[in-house]
Parts: C-alpha cells; sequence; structure tokens
C-alpha cells in the first residue's frame, strides 16, 4: 500500500509541473492535459484535436495536425509542449482508472 500512495504522489507532481513550467501559458498546459477527461478547450481548436487525437487514438495524429499547432503557437517547442501535456494527461488518466479498478478489485475481495 505505501507505494501505491508513494505513486499516487509522484502522480499529482506531475500533474502539478506540467502546469507549471514552460512556454505555453499554464491554463492552455492544464486544459490540453485534460483535454479527453470531458474538459471543454472550445475555441483553441488546433490544440482541441490534436489533444483529443492523443488522448483517444495517438495513432491518427498527423503531421498536419501538428503543423497546425506548430503555426498556432509559433515555435516548436511550444507544440512540443501541446503534445507532451496531452500525453502526459492521457496517461494520467489511464494511471486513475487502472487504480481505480485495483482499489474496486480489492474492495470486493474483502
Amino acid at each position: 500500500m505505501a507505494a501505491e500512495q508513494d505513486h499516487a504522489v509522484l502522480a499529482e507532481e506531475l500533474r502539478r509541473r506540467v502546469t507549471e513550467s514552460g512556454v505555453l501559458a499554464g491554463p492552455m498546459r492544464l486544459a490540453v492535459l485534460s483535454a479527453g477527461a470531458g474538459d471543454d478547450i472550445t475555441g483553441r481548436d488546433p490544440y482541441v484535436v490534436l489533444a483529443r487525437t492523443i488522448g483517444e487514438a495517438s495513432y491518427r495524429v498527423t503531421d498536419e495536425m501538428i503543423s497546425d499547432v506548430r503555426a498556432a503557437t509559433g515555435s516548436d517547442r511550444a507544440a512540443f509542449e501541446v503534445v507532451m501535456s496531452a500525453s502526459i494527461g492521457a496517461a494520467l488518466r489511464r494511471w486513475d482508472a487502472a487504480l481505480a479498478a485495483i482499489e474496486e478489485a480489492s474492495d470486493a475481495a474483502r
């Protein structure tokens, strides 16, 4: 149980750090991190398309999506932050789902 708690702390730290560092504004990184989790980031179309695609089916990301985000952000570094924030967000949602499943299975076994 201690390892699970340590990992939960590390996951929360990762969430925090994604929103606090980089060249993109924190609210934008948070929106991209949360894309696909039901959060609405309407009005940022290139980000929405790319972030949701990464979260749902990353193999469908196209060069055009990346180019659109690169053009909207004005830099490769900012476009990279969008990709990384969306990827980390997708991974953390899966992490949260896995922990919930483990917890549910543990409760059912008791």
